[in-house]
């Protein structure tokens, strides 16, 4: 078996996947924005397959135009075809558009495996006859540099995406009792410049030793979705440096993330109540996340000797 992992962005579950399982990682960021990049996209992953000749092709998408140029190229070239669907390329939020929903359905058809974060996301990938596999992510090794705790800090993981009540979080930062303060990761739009109290700090875009500092050094982590069935990925990374998690309340998230957290709606008081909670049981919730993590990561093993069992036998 020769496998080949190409994706046209940097994610921390495609490189902890890859790595765990001995897959050739190939990273091909594009030079330029807007749709000038694909041509060059498409040249480098025509490249790699020629040099690589892979028997099992994965592809993360998004990108759905590397899902779908995967997919035509399946039976000219004869590999098998793993495509690791992200949440928007299987029930998406932030598209809704006639081309990318028929983009995506044909990525999971033509697909010998999908691979997606959790069950609810199944019946999606079936009804499009595909064949989906759960594997969430790995719980990632992050290694801090030593930092002395802030023990009022919250971060909350944002990127201002539609899916993300990131508003609300703003809002819900004036109620929280004096020395609290939140940080807020991600390129802030002006909106959020504006909205931002006091007790808020942007931090804007961090590079990851940045990233992996502020969230081990903050009391508890929060990362929050509207998205149903989206396991979100700064709850992994709570459970990977042993703090305390606030999330959306969800059924997956309550599934997956079923100690050491704290579940919320998204209306301000709600989301300012529960951040106190999770401050006010810091110690108990610490306790609970290791327990968690051995959990997690027994179970991703079983399932990622699952999905190798499955390739060698494709």
């Amino acid at each position: 078996m020769r496998p080949a992992w190409i994706t046209w962005q940097v994610h921390r579950r495609t490189r902890e996947i890859a790595r765990a399982m001995g897959f050739a990682l190939h990273e091909l960021l594009p030079d330029r924005a807007g749709p000038g990049k694909y041509p060059s996209l498409v040249g480098r992953t025509l490249r790699v397959l020629r040099r690589r000749r892979p028997t099992h092709l994965i592809v993360q998408c998004p990108s759905v135009v590397l899902g779908v140029l995967a997919a035509t190229l399946r039976p000219l070239l004869g590999f098998r075809l793993i495509a690791d669907l992200h949440n928007e390329a299987v029930q998406p939020f932030n598209y809704s558009g006639a081309a990318y929903l028929a983009a995506i359905r044909r990525i999971h058809r033509s697909a010998d495996l999908g691979l997606v974060t959790n069950a609810g996301l199944e019946t999606t990938v079936e009804n499009n006859g595909g064949h989906p596999f759960v594997l969430p992510d790995r719980i990632p090794c992050l290694t801090p540099a030593l930092r002395e705790l802030n023990d009022r800090r919250v971060t909350f993981v944002c990127t201002y995406a539609p899916d993300e009540p990131w508003r609300e979080v703003l809002k819900a930062s004036s109620l929280l009792p004096p020395g609290t303060t939140v940080a807020v990761t991600g390129r802030p739009p002006r909106e959020a410049e504006l909205l931002a109290g006091s007790r808020v700090h942007l931090t804007g875009f961090l590079d990851d030793d940045n990233y992996v500092d502020l969230l081990a050094s903050s009391a508890v982590i929060m990362d929050l979705t509207a998205m149903p069935d989206c396991l979100v990925c700064g709850g992994y990374e709570a459970v990977a440096l042993g703090r305390p998690l606030v999330t959306s309340d969800t059924a997956a998230l309550r599934s997956y993330f079923r100690r050491g957290t704290v579940y919320t709606s998204h209306a301000p008081v709600a989301l300012a109540a529960a951040v106190e909670h999770a401050l006010g049981r810091r110690s108990e919730l610490e306790r609970q996340v290791p327990v968690l993590a051995s959990e997690l990561r027994s179970d991703w093993d079983a399932r990622a000797s699952t999905l190798a069992r499955l390739l060698e036998e494709m």
